[in-house]
């Protein structure tokens, strides 16, 4: 009972000893590039808007600064979450990102738009985009190499206020007869 609980603390007494030996890649096996080394390349994720108040059916541009990490969520004012942009390999059933992580590493803009935006509600047993903009208060766009942290170190957050009704345009209505006395 004793070896059992020794021996996870031995494994991490040594995994923690430096080494000076860099790892070799082995041949004929793909290589991924971990999160931890995307965000130690001092190329934080960086993303902006131009607009940070939005109406019903309006839409507006993100802008990012690339390279970009693998993934772009939004928190709706509820805390529901959406996955926008996730590798293409993650596809299940007839969800679809916005934009496929591979396609979406050197993009420097993407528009919004708020009356079709749908995405992966990340919930158990929804096999299809769900919308996203569907009430009124603010919602969080998040853009990092791992989402599921406990922490927003390494994530950039953009939040946008969205009113889920139209935009009214008031109009000036002249008055005839002040116009006819006027030379």
């Amino acid at each position: 009972m004793k070896l059992i609980l020794f021996l996870p603390a031995i494994g991490l007494m040594f995994s923690s000893i430096p080494t000076d030996h860099p790892i070799q890649p082995v041949a004929g096996i793909a290589q991924v590039v971990p999160a931890a080394v995307f965000l130690a390349s001092n190329t934080r994720p960086h993303m902006w808007t131009n607009q940070h108040s939005i109406s019903k059916g309006e839409g507006f541009d993100l802008h990012f600064r690339a390279p970009n990490p693998d993934y772009l969520g939004v928190l709706d004012p509820r805390g529901k979450f959406f996955y926008l942009v996730y590798p293409s390999a993650a596809v299940v059933g007839d969800l679809q990102p916005l934009v496929a992580s591979k396609d979406f590493i050197q993009l420097t803009k993407l528009h919004i738009n708020t009356r079709t935006l749908s995405g992966d509600p990340y919930e158990y047993g929804v096999y299809e985009n769900q919308p996203v903009f569907t009430r009124s208060g603010v919602y969080r766009f998040v853009l990092g190499e791992n989402l599921h942290v406990d922490t927003e170190e390494g994530l950039c957050i953009l939040k946008i206020r969205y009113s889920h009704k139209r935009k009214t345009v008031r109009s000036v209505k002249t008055d005839q007869s002040i116009a006819s006395v006027l030379p």
